[in-house]
């Protein structure tokens, strides 16, 4: 009966340890896959619309195409001037498209990366993390709710580009981004960024 016990109790014993070693073992992938994302640094505050110009951005909904956007022209360069602000008439500017939404996934910055196409064109708008959002942003409230309306519709990651193929309608600021090779960006790298509203339609 003793030898039961002793029995019973080891194997109780080392059970707790696999236990608490599971555990342990859940509660350090935790910190591990939030370090995955880290907030943006390059233009930050204009993507995020906390940039020294932010006043001067109009509200005014400007309804346009992907098209007419594309054909915009980018700036010959960035310097460090436009790190913290607005260098093109479009940036100064709230537009809205309606478009077929193609994909989305989240970037290593936090923002959900929403591929746009129409009628043969392309261009992307980026939602950013509410983390990364300064609360200078005029549009942090904006930015939040966008963000919402996709994430309680799509499980949104790191990893595989979520295909969706829906209309949607698009409303955000214009920013010029320099060139980086990223998936369905416009020829002349113009974005909505940040998306301020967005519904399927």
């Amino acid at each position: 009966m003793k030898n039961r016990i002793r029995t019973k109790t080891a194997a109780a014993l080392a059970a707790a340890a696999f236990a608490a070693a599971g555990l342990a073992a859940g509660a350090a992938s935790q910190p591990a896959q939030a370090a995955t994302i880290t907030c943006g640094v390059w233009r930050w505050p204009v993507k995020t619309g906390s940039d020294a110009t932010r006043s001067l951005v109009s509200t005014t909904v400007h309804s346009t195409t992907i098209g007419y956007l594309d054909g915009r022209t980018p700036p010959p360069s960035f310097g460090s001037y436009a790190h913290d602000h607005r260098i093109k008439s479009q940036e100064f500017k709230t537009w809205q498209v309606r478009a077929t939404l193609v994909a989305l996934r989240e970037e290593d910055d936090g923002d959900i990366h929403v591929r746009l196409s129409s009628h043969g064109h392309r261009m992307i708008a980026e939602v950013p993390l509410g983390r990364c959002v300064s609360s200078a942003s005029r549009w942090k409230a904006q930015i939040a709710a966008a963000r919402h309306y996709l994430t309680s519709r799509y499980s949104i990651g790191l990893s595989d580009w979520i295909y969706v193929y829906r209309t949607v309608t698009v409303r955000g600021l214009g920013f010029f981004d320099a060139e980086h090779g990223v998936t369905g960006a416009a020829p002349n790298d113009i974005e909505l960024h940040p998306v301020i509203h967005i519904r399927f339609r």
